[in-house]
């Protein structure tokens, strides 16, 4: 049995001055997804690590959406195979809640353009 290596990014805003990475190593005989891999740390490891533990099971939600090695991908359907190295981290360009968790934001829709509010805060308003 080969080991997959998970360095995954840590950073919680209400406590840590500073984000860092943690690196797990999880038993693996096949592969499995980061999903899948980010539970196992969780349920084994270590129990505080925060990401978005939701699938729809049709790959179409997008609430899993992490950062792998650099790219924006589904957590639930982007597999790792046993001996690879993975970095994990959360979706670039959004606040980070704590860990892998960060706010997508809320869109609203109007009449003459769609807004888009993160945190409170305004971001975008796209003209119709």
């Amino acid at each position: 049995m080969a080991d997959i290596t998970a360095k995954v990014f840590r950073f919680d805003p209400t406590v840590d001055r500073m984000p860092r990475y943690e690196t797990y190593r999880i038993p693996a005989d096949e592969p499995m997804t980061v999903l899948t891999i980010l539970r196992y740390i969780r349920r084994q490891i270590d129990p505080t690590i925060s990401f978005r533990d939701y699938i729809c099971y049709k790959g179409i939600c997008a609430n899993c959406m992490v950062t792998v090695n650099g790219k924006p991908v589904r957590g639930c359907s982007t597999r790792i195979n046993p001996g690879e190295t993975v970095l994990v981290e959360p979706m670039f360009k959004h606040p980070i809640v704590k860990d892998l968790v960060v706010d997508f934001g809320t869109t609203i829709k109007s009449e003459d353009a769609v807004y888009t509010i993160r945190r409170g805060v305004f971001i975008e308003a796209r003209r119709q």
